[in-house]
């Protein structure tokens, strides 16, 4: 189910090019559970709490070295996976940068 969903993502967002690195690789491995927006409404993240990245909660702690260990270690106690070795160090970084604005954004802060 969720291969589907990422291989639909993928071949949706091959019709376009982002620019921004982070939008391409949020669309690309991060939209079919967090949702287009972050705000984690997708069938996947029912009954997940943690799947919106975007009402200011955390499971994990909310400082950027913490997210970039989650995205690219996962979470073996959540369906989370790993992302170290499927993205570059660049792309990890972007995304955090990426989730860490949905949180601003929600709360009215800027994360830079």
């Amino acid at each position: 189910m969720i291969a589907v969903a990422l291989i639909a993502t993928g071949a949706s967002s091959g019709c376009t090019k982002d620019a921004d690195p982070a939008a391409r690789v949020w669309k690309r491995r991060c939209a079919a559970c967090h949702g287009p927006d972050g705000a984690g409404r997708t069938r996947f993240a029912e009954g997940r709490p943690w799947a919106d990245l975007t009402d200011g909660k955390w499971k994990h702690a909310p400082d950027r070295e913490s997210l970039r260990r989650l995205v690219a270690e996962g979470d073996p106690a959540s369906p989370m996976p790993p992302f170290a070795g499927t993205l570059t160090p660049e792309e990890i970084d972007a995304i955090v940068d990426w989730t860490l604005a949905l949180a601003g954004r929600a709360s009215g802060k800027t994360s830079q």
